[in-house]
């Protein structure tokens, strides 16, 4: 019959028809296996859904590998966490993870055993630190308001504003202690947290950071400040989904040109309900900052990890409470009720894009298939760059502060059996020497609480209060142990009760750090 000849049929049945000439390939091959290429590579994506979605790039229509890898019945409400001991120097606090940005920035997986490593971290522009409001001088927007504005302050300059008047220092060491940079939009006193920010020179920011401040948080009307770490303008991430989006458009194009309407509207509803997905996940970071500028200890923060590694960070409060004591949430540009309605939304787009895939003509289907190869392999290669060229963590300045100990603390250093061989015993002298404090070490479980440890605690600190940097460490530790140490190199401590010497209460660590959580179906990544 004439109805059966597909040359007969209109124009429009030939574009969603796959048994015309030209839709199956030699010999009558097939590829259906195209719609398992689309939901292949879950893996890859799961490890950058985080990064995708943190930008307006994830709004871009574009094919992506394992698109269900963002259908998730909960959304993460922190970003992930690295298990570590944290605790504070001056401050006392004990954690036992250590933040999604703070891990960036110093990955503790490449912290080797037994080593002991030491950085200062500050805030590049003080202007952004700690959530303050910058105040701003108001200069009159015309010509009179400036003119009249510039004549009151010449002819009655006692009557400049209070909140700019200076008056004589009270006490010239505080002066001394004042710094003042051009990048700086208030002078800090020796505790930069002592008082509220002056006015001053604000850093204007860059084109780049307007850019990424856009694709992080495009709402122009939001009061709030910049984002902390917005994901970078050239992150592999942006890079990889400008290229999708070409390439889903060259098959749209492609498929155009074949006749196939099946492919297009596949690619289309794909590409859309990626676009869906990545809204119902769109988010940025939320940094935890002061409330108030009381005086408060000084921010450093020393971490141990499970091999013995101790990594001490020098910083202010400020940049402590932003990255290791304070909490990093996400803040998703929609709600709970709407992130469930759009995520039934793309189920029902991808499941119908991949019944239409599996029709396709042969040519779309090899054009796709390749696509969705090529697209694995990046994404699966993304995974080999280090995430510090992710995001833009510009925000801080980062110096590492090398010292003798710092880069052979994990090395054989002499051929002393005691003092030349590396341990965790010296590692912990090393750790002591360089903050001159031992509280954080019992409040963290690097030691235990027993009067011999107390013992050599006690003699630790004062030889790093005395720079006696060359303290048999090991070897006194030794001796005491053995309970066979000279009366007259004992540290004055408090006399304990006389109990049974037992080995297992002097094992160190005290307190193991405890491995990560592996469960799954938690909203986490």
């Amino acid at each position: 019959m004439a109805d059966d000849d597909p040359n007969s049929r209109s124009l429009a049945a030939q574009w969603f028809s796959s048994d015309v000439e030209g839709a199956e390939g030699p010999w009558g091959w097939r590829l259906d296996v195209v719609t398992l290429l689309a939901v292949i590579g879950e893996s890859s994506i799961a490890e950058h859904a985080q990064t995708i979605t943190a930008s307006i790039f994830c709004l871009f229509p574009r094919i992506i590998p394992a698109p269900q890898a963002f259908l998730k019945p909960s959304r993460p409400a922190r970003l992930p966490e690295t298990t570590a001991k944290m605790t504070g120097v001056h401050s006392g606090v004990v954690l036992d993870t250590v933040g999604f940005f703070a891990n960036i920035i110093h990955p503790l997986d490449n912290l080797p055993a037994l080593s002991f490593e030491v950085l200062e971290i500050t805030h590049t522009d003080r202007n952004s630190a700690g959530g303050y409001e910058i105040p701003k001088i108001t200069n009159g927007s015309t010509l009179l308001s400036r003119l009249f504005s510039r004549k009151k302050t010449s002819a009655h300059p006692s009557q400049t504003p209070s909140a700019l008047r200076r008056g004589p220092p009270d006490n010239v060491d505080e002066t001394r202690k004042e710094t003042s940079s051009p990048n700086m939009g208030f002078s800090t006193s020796a505790d930069v947290e002592a008082g509220t920010p002056k006015q001053g020179i604000t850093k204007r920011p860059t084109m780049k950071q307007k850019m990424q401040d856009f694709a992080a948080n495009p709402t122009l009307t939001s009061a709030s400040g910049r984002p902390a770490v917005p994901a970078t303008l050239y992150s592999p991430v942006h890079i990889l989904a400008v290229f999708s989006v070409m390439l889903t458009a060259s098959i749209i194009g492609f498929a155009a040109h074949y006749q196939d309407g099946t492919a297009i509207l596949s690619v289309s509803l794909i590409s859309f309900a990626s676009s869906v997905v990545g809204w119902a996940s769109w988010w940025r970071p939320i940094l935890m900052h002061r409330r108030h500028t009381n005086k408060v200890p000084k921010g450093d923060v020393i971490i141990r990890t499970r091999e013995g590694g101790f990594l001490l960070v020098k910083c202010t409060e400020e940049v402590a409470r932003e990255l290791y004591s304070g909490t990093e949430e996400c803040e998703y540009h929609v709600g709970g009720q709407a992130y469930r309605a759009l995520m039934g939304l793309g189920t029902c787009l991808l499941m119908i894009s991949v019944i239409l895939l599996g029709n396709c003509k042969w040519k779309s289907q090899i054009f796709i298939g390749a696509s969705y190869i090529t697209l694995n392999g990046l994404y699966w290669a993304m995974g080999l760059v280090p995430k510090k060229y992710f995001w833009d963590l510009g925000r801080y300045d980062i110096r590492v502060l090398h010292s003798m100990a710092s880069m052979s603390a994990h090395k054989q250093t002499s051929p002393n059996e005691q003092e030349g061989i590396p341990s965790f015993t010296r590692t912990l002298w090393y750790a002591i020497r360089e903050t001159k404090r031992t509280a954080w070490v019992e409040r963290s479980g690097a030691a235990p609480a027993t009067p011999e440890w107390r013992r050599w605690l006690a003699e630790a600190e004062k030889a790093a209060k005395d720079e006696i940097r060359d303290w048999p460490a090991v070897a006194r530790k030794d001796e005491i142990m053995k309970g066979d140490d000279d009366s007259n190199n004992r540290s004055p401590v408090t006399t304990e009760p006389t109990r049974a010497f037992d080995k297992a209460e002097q094992a160190v660590p005290a307190v193991e750090v405890q491995p990560r959580d592996r469960r799954g179906g938690d909203g986490t990544l």
